[in-house]
């Protein structure tokens, strides 16, 4: 399976305005970091950031995971079909 094909970027939302560019500095890699929404000025860490677009998050996990789902069930059932393919007593619907 093509992994890039499950990867994307989900974008986080301000939830004061709903805006989509923040400031932050260099500990972006820390729960604990300070981001700063540029449209209201509303600060928030990063953690807290993540908890209020968590819906999101959620919903997009979803998606990938049917598309993953729906991709492996296609595969598995290409690869059974090639495994019997010669089995007259074998039928795949």
């Amino acid at each position: 399976m093509n992994n890039d094909k499950y990867s994307r970027n989900i974008e986080l939302r301000c939830p004061t305005c709903g805006g989509t560019q923040f400031e932050y500095g260099d500990d972006i890699g820390a729960d604990h970091a300070i981001v700063r929404c540029i449209g209201c000025d509303r600060t928030m860490t990063k953690e807290e950031l993540i908890k209020e677009n968590a819906e999101n998050i959620d919903e997009h996990a979803k998606e990938i995971g049917k598309g993953a789902m729906d991709d492996l069930a296609k595969k598995m059932k290409k690869d059974l079909k090639k495994a019997f393919k010669d089995c007259k007593h074998v039928k795949f619907k």
